[in-house]
């Protein structure tokens, strides 16, 4: 479904179509959510990402190029001249820099704030970075697979968000029991990317 769509289900339920904007905001609440219950392999997003010039040793910037990234999931060495894909490089936390003999580790990244931080044991100038992301909320360019496959888990929680906010706390909490069905569902069928 659309954001057009899920506005006019959500609306359905609550029989309230003059809270335009606190049902938009509560689609857009309930999309996030939906997404971040789980780390679902249909949020990772893959992208190449040149560095300046060959280093051992890169600082870059994620957010600004992936401003809807959520967490790290893969980073891999890739070698341009060769259109080849190389080694993983493990991902760490920052408290795993250094090695049992206190000296720093090599192939690792880690996030620092806004930084993915990268100490390679090879020269490198390119890498593909796997990461998940946050899905577009925004009306014009709403974009969500949950939405899509899932419409329920989105507008079942939209619905709840405004049952709450005009005070209807009998239907708000019986919809937290139908937000946690459609959650179980979200997993059961989006978990698993192959079926068996």
């Amino acid at each position: 479904m659309n954001f057009s769509d899920l506005f006019q289900e959500v609306v359905t339920i609550t029989a309230r179509p003059d809270l335009v904007a606190e049902t938009e905001l509560a689609i857009r609440s309930a999309t996030i959510k939906a997404h971040s219950i789980d780390y679902f392999s249909k949020d990772i997003h893959e992208t190449l990402i040149e560095a300046e010039s060959p280093d051992y040793i890169h600082g870059i910037d994620y957010i600004s190029i992936i401003p809807n990234f959520r967490s790290i999931k893969y980073l891999r060495k890739y070698d341009k001249a060769n259109a080849a894909v190389g080694e993983f490089i493990s991902v760490i936390t920052p408290d795993e820099v250094l090695d049992s003999y206190g000296r720093d580790k090599t192939d690792v990244c880690y996030i620092a704030g806004r930084v993915l931080e990268i100490r390679s044991s090879t020269k490198i100038d390119a890498m593909i970075l796997g990461c998940y992301v946050l899905p577009v909320i925004t009306k014009a360019n709403y974009s969500s697979w949950v939405a899509e496959l899932c419409p329920y888990a989105i507008i079942i929680e939209a619905a709840r968000v405004i049952f709450g906010l005009t005070g209807d706390l009998e239907q708000r909490n019986a919809y937290r029991e139908l937000i946690a069905e459609q959650y179980e569902l979200l997993r059961m069928s989006a978990l698993a990317d192959v079926g068996y």
